[in-house]
Formats: structure tokens, sequence, C-alpha cells
């Protein structure tokens, strides 16, 4: 299945970068906040990352929304740090 690099531009995972089927325009990821999930959608923009040979869609924030009744298998989890 082909892929795209999205980065995501506000909220709470602002910075973060990562790979979704192609096609995906909205996002929905794990909140800082308890019980809600941030949302990205395409802005029609790209960005270069470094390391990468493709430029990546750029996702902006457009809010938050409840994470009730959405499966979790359906929101991208924040990578794990080592603190």
């Amino acid at each position: 299945m082909a892929e795209d690099l999205v980065v995501l531009r506000g909220g709470s995972r602002d910075g973060e970068s990562t790979n979704v089927p192609e096609g995906v325009r909205r996002l929905l990821a794990v909140s800082e906040a308890p019980g809600l999930l941030d949302v990205y959608e395409a802005d029609g923009t790209t960005e270069h990352l470094p390391g990468n040979d493709d430029d990546a869609l750029v996702l902006v924030h457009a809010g938050q929304q409840s994470a009730e009744g959405v499966a979790p298998e359906l929101m991208h989890a924040p990578a794990a740090h080592d603190d």
C-alpha cells in the first residue's frame, strides 16, 4: 500500500511527522488533554523535512473532539520518548 509522509502543525503534536495511507487528509491524534483528540486536516501545502527525499503534506490543527466512541486503532498515538 502506498503511503504519504505528513507533518503536523499546531496543537499538542506540532512538528511531529508520520506516514499515513495514501489519500488520508484528516488525522486524529491523542491529545495531551484527557479524553480529547487533536484533529488535523490537510491544508493543501507541502513542506520539506530534512532527511526525506519527498516533501511532506502539511496537516494543520483544526480543533479537538471527544475520544468517546473512536476506536483506538483509528488514532495516531504519539511516539514514545525516553526522557
